[in-house]
């Protein structure tokens, strides 16, 4: 009997141990699977870095890497680069907000060239299906690899994963000279997925290149009487070139490596805050982008801005006698017009963002009206003597952007290899060398904890899930629970049988002494 017993208990245990361990499988171990992937990867990815600074690399100036890129208000900055076996030349939009680098495999109305992998003897065809998704247009093609070099690094070249475009909407543009995309940002948000080697990880990992690029984005370069305004700058891959700025550099952490993901602990119109919590600043993420042309703002950020900002300008113009912008100006659909040589950019206030350098530090970026008054061609009438301009700040329902026209006042460094931005006053010429100018401005003191600015998503999820584990594993043991009911009492009748059977061979034996 006592067997019986023992076993119904072993059973009982069994049972108990089986619904923990369900749980814990379903709720624990099974979610946390992909993050243990990613740590590790990141892990190998840092060592990797780790011994590619131990690398002597030495910048040399004297190499002709100025001027290598070109654009228009608008549409991007572009570099050269040459792709395959015999190399052909495309220009390629600089982009540090995505990480995929992809050029036209076919013609398409836009552009005037594209790249024929057929051609390359060094082109290999990996196949998979790549589709990128931007805040306006798209595109889709086929993962490949080639060799390629760079116009201002011309004695290196490496192997990169490079995606063919084969279809496109609202991607290229008319004029724009470009005809595919080069993304700076990190693995995390290479498309389809994080396995996909970016551009700039393939030239660090491949060559003595530091883990590090810098940019100096001068914007319009001319204010001649052309309606085709062209712009300018200077990209340093595995460096920064001290000329291209004066003053000291400041830099900034990167709180995530995806995008170059930053934080902003304050936003300032002509010198006064806007008075909010910092997370309002950072809604979504901060990002510095240098593939978005306009300084995007989460809508409760861009309306209180705006408000400012159209009170001082409300009140400079109506002493300097010139006519209000209309509503259309500040949401970036109707250009604003002055007399050539005659725009009031110091009727328009100074706009700040505050970073931290540390927890006990941070640093202003004062935002230029020249850098915020976006120029546009005069399409229609070149004959008409003016400087026409947008409003270069826009609302985002995706978070901050620190675009192209905020960068355009500063020489940015993306110091990958120290995980930090860094931003120094630019030597680029500026409109108009009477107005004021965009500068640096640190170090001021801070108290707390910058990444308290940060936005963090409240993740539902994780809790959703674990219920759904509790349940699902609950529902399973119950499933299973008649099972083990049934065995149980299969073991007992067994048990039963044996101690019937040995009272009958007991009785027998104990009549078979008394017969005796």
């Amino acid at each position: 009997m006592r067997y019986c017993i023992d076993l119904i208990n072993t059973l009982h245990l069994l049972i108990l141990l089986n619904l923990c361990f369900t749980v814990r499988d379903v709720s624990g171990d099974v979610f946390k699977l992909s993050l243990l992937r990613k740590t590790l990867k990141d892990k190998s990815v840092a060592a990797d870095y780790r011994l590619r600074r131990e690398v002597p690399y030495s910048f040399d100036p004297s190499v002709e890497h100025h001027d290598n890129l070109e654009g228009k208000p608008g549409q991007g900055y572009y570099i050269e680069v040459t792709i395959g076996t015999p190399p052909q030349k495309l220009n390629v939009l600089v982009d540090t907000g995505s990480s995929n680098f992809a050029v036209a495999a076919r013609s398409y109305p836009e552009i005037t060239t594209f790249f024929h992998s057929e051609r390359s003897t060094s082109y290999k065809e990996i196949g998979m299906s790549v589709f990128v998704p931007y805040t306006q247009g798209k595109w889709e093609g086929t993962l490949g690899s080639d060799i390629i070099t760079v116009s201002s690094l011309p004695n290196i070249s490496f192997t990169a994963n490079i995606a063919g475009i084969t279809s496109a909407e609202n991607f290229f543009i008319n004029g724009s000279n470009w005809q595919g995309i080069l993304g700076f940002g990190y693995a995390e948000i290479a498309r389809p997925d994080s396995s996909i080697t970016p551009f700039f990880d393939s030239l660090v990992y491949q060559t003595s290149i530091p883990n590090m690029f810098s940019m100096q984005l001068c914007g319009s370069l001319s204010n001649s009487n052309s309606s085709d305004i062209h712009m300018g700058g200077t990209m340093i891959l595995g460096g920064l070139d001290s000329s291209l700025h004066i003053g000291p550099i400041f830099y900034t952490p990167i709180y995530k490596t995806w995008y170059y993901e930053v934080i902003i602990l304050d936003v300032q119109v002509g010198g006064v805050s806007l008075s909010m919590d910092c997370k309002e600043y950072n809604f979504g993420k901060t990002i510095v982008d240098s593939g978005t042309t306009n300084l995007r703002l989460p809508v409760k950020v861009f309306n209180s801005i705006v408000t400012r900002v159209k009170q001082v300008v409300q009140y400079k113009f109506q002493h300097s006698n010139l006519t209000n912008p209309n509503a259309t100006f500040w949401t970036g659909d109707e250009v604003l017009c002055w007399r050539r040589n005659k725009v009031p950019y110091n009727d328009f206030p100074v706009i700040t963002l505050v970073l931290p350098t540390t927890n006990d530090s941070m640093f202003s970026l004062n935002l230029s009206p020249q850098q915020y008054l976006r120029p546009v061609g005069d399409d229609n009438d070149t004959t008409k003597g003016e400087d026409c301009f947008k409003f270069a700040i826009t609302s985002s329902e995706s978070g901050t952007v620190i675009g192209a026209i905020v960068m355009e006042g500063y020489y940015v460094i993306f110091d990958r290899q120290n995980v930090q931005v860094g931003f120094a006053e630019s030597v680029c010429s500026v409109r108009d060398e009477r107005a004021l100018k965009s500068e640096v401005k640190g170090l001021q003191n801070y108290t707390g904890n910058y990444k308290d600015c940060a936005y963090v998503k409240v993740e539902a999820r994780d809790n959703t899930l674990n219920i759904v584990a509790y349940v699902m594993a609950g529902i399973c043991g119950l499933c299973v629970l008649p099972l083990f009911v049934i065995f149980a009492q299969w073991q007992l009748r067994k048990c039963l049988c044996r101690r019937k059977k040995l009272e009958r061979s007991n009785s027998d034996l104990t009549d078979l002494v008394s017969d005796r």
